[in-house]
């Protein structure tokens, strides 16, 4: 019979990777501003094509923000990448 071995946990990698992209959107330098724009506005795009209300209302010329909506589907989005991102690796280290 094979010995099965262990699947790390995914915690550490889901904290590492969520983490990483937390503190990158917040403390980013100016060059990264436009990669974490898009990691905002390019998910909630599909979902306003649907005619979801996932923007506020912006002022004359301007960026709309995302709305309540809009910011609960990108942190769910990016919270169910990183979780599998996190399960991947973990299996793959697995295996080693």
């Amino acid at each position: 019979m094979k010995s099965k071995r262990a699947v790390p946990s995914r915690w550490p990698f889901f904290v590492a990777l969520a983490g990483t992209h937390a503190v990158a959107a917040i403390f980013a330098p100016a060059a990264w501003a436009p990669a974490i724009a898009w990691s905002v506005y390019l998910p909630l795009l599909p979902l306003h094509a649907a005619g979801m209300p996932i923007f506020a209302t912006a002022a004359s010329g301007g960026w709309a923000s995302p709305s309540l909506l809009g910011w609960t589907a990108v942190l769910l989005l990016w919270l169910a990448i990183w979780w599998g991102a996190a399960g991947l690796l973990s299996r793959l280290l697995a295996k080693r």
